[in-house]
């Protein structure tokens, strides 16, 4: 593979053109230090893909006019920058940490999306307000009580958009899924729309340490591919942390997770609000296992897309930090009682998580009632999200033009966007 650096031409970049022709037409210009691959070279004339920089992704270009280099063969593929995500870490505050909106007592986080302004009143948003008792968002229910299930079902939630990988403990059964079926390892239900079932759009599917790709190796991934540069990027950025050779934050690393989700499982994105915006899902409730990271970017993309102030949006997310403690709580019964089908299922991968060290003793475990609502329930904890993340996230959302041009970018058209102002929206 050949590979060539544009070091020529005018101030505004070398001419591109569709064909060879000198006289066919003109594509645009390539930016000084864009990275070419090479397709073609016949007589001066390159075709070739772009892979870094600005122009055109493909075309034909000079190579020299009259003597003078426009372009330079790379002795190799120079190596991409990897920028990492820059995200401080808050002070520690005094947080309740068992906070609830709804009296669930293993199900944490559990709250109405509309009830999110900070003064307590309705939340304004492009058309009118944002209905009450028709999104929720929460933690997993794998650890919900039988009085749990049973408050679900007076709240007539109809879908649970379950944004969880439904790996381990993400994938453990659970009675929950009586109600909103299929369960996480049924691969064969087909459930009709409007019935009452879950939904899954895994957000961070396939986000784990893999081997590279033959492109990657070479370096020959094309930056306008956005789901293979990013992922690319996101590899590197996972190899990084894991050798040590950068120290990333809790937040500075679900600043990366966002990016990752956004622009690698763009297809559960759009999954995820394609199901929010048809009328017969509804109520729906949307949730991952703490109900705050993959949670709370689908809470923003719905409210920024909505048109919903951002102050209202940072204010959705950082009341996740009021049930901390419940969230850690309700993450330490679901581990236990996956640990338990785990022994029943394969004592072998048991025994060895055992002699690993991987199970250890939990200050929650399957016997914990949960909350009872006694005044004693109290913990100051250490937050659970940050505001530099959601920054992040809407500046990220600003670059692509704001959530609604990012959503368009992967599919999801003003009928969508119309459907769920429908769902969603109440005159003022």
């Amino acid at each position: 593979m050949v590979t060539w650096l544009v070091v020529g031409g005018l101030d505004n970049g070398l001419l591109v053109r569709e064909e060879a022709d000198l006289k066919s037409r003109e594509l645009g210009r390539l930016a000084h230090g864009a990275l070419l691959l090479e397709e073609e070279l016949v007589a001066e004339r390159l075709r070739f893909q772009k892979l870094r920089g600005h122009g055109p992704k493909r075309g034909y270009c000079s190579v020299r006019i009259k003597g003078k280099e426009l372009l330079s063969r790379c002795a190799r593929v120079p190596a991409p920058e990897t920028p990492l995500p820059s995200a401080a870490m808050e002070p520690l505050a005094v947080l309740h940490g068992m906070a609830r909106w709804f009296p669930f007592r293993r199900v944490a986080n559990f709250r109405d999306v509309a009830d999110s302004h900070p003064g307590g009143g309705r939340i304004r948003c492009a058309g009118g307000v944002l209905r009450q008792r028709r999104l929720f968002r929460a933690g997993h229910l794998a650890a919900a009580t039988a009085q749990d299930l049973e408050l679900l079902k007076s709240l007539n939630v109809r879908s649970y958009v379950d944004l969880r990988d439904g790996l381990d403990f993400e994938g453990a059964d659970a009675p929950v899924y009586d109600h909103f079926p299929p369960r996480p390892r049924d691969t064969t239900s087909k459930l009709q729309e409007g019935q009452r079932r879950r939904i899954w759009c895994p957000f961070s599917k396939d986000l784990k340490l893999r081997s590279w790709t033959a492109a990657e190796k070479s370096g020959l991934v094309p930056e306008w591919d956005r789901s293979a540069w990013v992922s690319w990027w996101y590899q590197r950025v996972t190899r990084m942390t894991m050798e040590r050779k950068v120290d990333l934050n809790i937040p500075a690393t679900l600043c990366a997770l966002n990016r990752a989700i956004l622009f690698i499982n763009s297809d559960e994105v759009l999954k995820a609000m394609r199901a929010l915006s048809e009328e017969q899902n509804y109520p729906v409730l949307f949730g991952c296992v703490a109900g705050k990271d993959r949670t709370g970017l689908l809470a923003c993309l719905v409210l920024s897309v909505l048109e919903v102030d951002k102050d209202i949006i940072m204010a959705d997310y950082l009341k996740t930090n009021l049930a901390a403690e419940h969230i850690n709580a309700c993450a330490q019964v679901g581990t236990a009682l996956w640990w338990r089908q785990l022994e029943q299922e394969d004592p072998k991968r048991w025994q060895m998580m055992q002699r690993n060290g991987q199970v250890q003793r939990l200050k929650y475990d399957a016997s914990w009632p949960g909350l009872t609502g006694s005044e004693d329930e109290f913990a100051q904890v250490f937050p659970a999200v940050f505001r530099d993340t959601m920054a992040y996230t809407l500046q990220m959302l600003e670059e692509e033009g704001g959530a609604l041009a990012y959503l368009s970018s992967i599919g999801f058209g003003p009928e969508d966007l119309q459907k769920l102002r429908r769902c969603l929206v109440e005159p003022a």
